[in-house]
């Protein structure tokens, strides 16, 4: 009875919040969304109406919560941790005054570069997860009312646009899309991305997708338990000893050890263990998940494997090359030219 009552009263504030914002086609001189001024009733209606409706989301995932399989859990939290994570950060950058309707300033940088709706984009995303999340028939029927305003909601928008920037917006619109291409939104959340997710982070993350792998995708171990414990420890203290060996030739050229500021190296290391591979201590990293996924013994643990290394060359290794090549310039490219990223052992 519960679920049903929150749904109506969601659903009245959203449809309340669309027939009021679908007022000025019928009526021109009437404004809702975006409101005439922060201080306007329609402000603080809009306000008001908006956190009914996200209220009764919040109460709906915990009342109507319909219990599922890790892989239902795991792709949701996924898409609505990144969706709505990338939705707030985005919304700082767009600034909080043009997001609630005043006209603070035309945003056309950053994510605004390649598409003039960056934030529904990402939030629609952030839905989608919530939805598969939940499990919810009431709280996706919600979701999908708001994901359509959020498509519709430009063409209200654009028209209030052009009457507060002008040429500046019309300029804008022209070259960029108001939804802007997959491919260049992923890029731009990846760039973010960058020596922000430290790499010790990464290998717990693909550690625990590996586990889960294993508990939920099951086949006939292919070795005994105590071959795969012995050749997991063997993997395990190889790692160490290539990372040990890697942070040693480190200390003895007084480098920074901070994998997410590369502007403070003062000089490249090539000797050693790095005069095999470019990263070592990622090897170290992939050999230890490689050892782990013996272990827990099923080959679709291999799926963390092929994760870790596209996180860890997209969010750390191409930007660390990309800031020691301005560094260092040709000494450093002689190095990329004689040393390969995953070192020889791998070829």
């Amino acid at each position: 009875m519960l679920p049903k009552i929150v749904f109506i009263i969601g659903f009245t504030a959203l449809f309340t919040t669309v027939l009021l914002s679908s007022a000025r086609i019928v009526k021109s001189d009437f404004e809702f969304w975006p409101p005439p001024s922060a201080d306007s009733w329609q402000h603080g209606t809009f306000r008001t109406l908006f956190r009914v409706f996200f209220s009764s989301l919040v109460i709906l995932s915990v009342a109507d919560f319909t219990p599922g399989s890790v892989w239902r859990y795991l792709p949701g939290a996924l898409l609505l941790m990144v969706g709505f994570g990338f939705a707030l950060n985005w919304t700082g950058f767009l600034g909080w005054k043009n997001a609630f309707g005043e006209a603070a300033g035309l945003k056309t940088k950053g994510p605004f570069s390649v598409s003039r709706n960056p934030i529904y984009v990402v939030s629609i995303l952030g839905m989608v997860g919530w939805a598969i999340l939940v499990g919810s028939w009431y709280l996706t029927a919600l979701l999908t009312i708001w994901a359509c305003l959020y498509l519709s909601a430009p063409l209200l928008e654009e028209r209030w646009m052009k009457e507060h920037y002008g040429e500046e917006f019309k300029n804008y619109a022209a070259q960029v899309p108001r939804f802007g291409s997959p491919s260049a939104l992923v890029a731009i959340m990846l760039s973010q991305l960058e020596l922000k997710v430290p790499p010790l982070v990464i290998v717990v993350v693909c550690a625990g997708i590996m586990y889960l792998c294993a508990q939920t995708i099951q086949h006939e171990w292919l070795l005994a338990t105590h071959l795969r414990e012995a050749l997991g420890v063997v993997a395990l203290v190889f790692a160490g000893m290539v990372l040990s060996a890697a942070l040693i030739t480190f200390r003895r050229h007084q480098t920074t050890m901070n994998p997410l500021d590369p502007n403070q190296t003062n000089s490249i290391v090539t000797s050693g263990i790095y005069g095999y591979t470019r990263n070592p201590m990622y090897v170290a990293m992939f050999i230890a998940l490689l050892g782990w996924g013996i272990f827990l013994g099923q080959i679709s643990t291999g799926i963390g494997l092929v994760l870790y290394v596209v996180a860890i060359t997209q969010l750390q290794i191409i930007p660390e090359e990309r800031v020691l090549k301005e560094k260092f310039g040709d000494a450093f490219l002689h190095y990329c030219e004689t040393t390969s990223r995953w070192g020889k052992l791998l070829h």
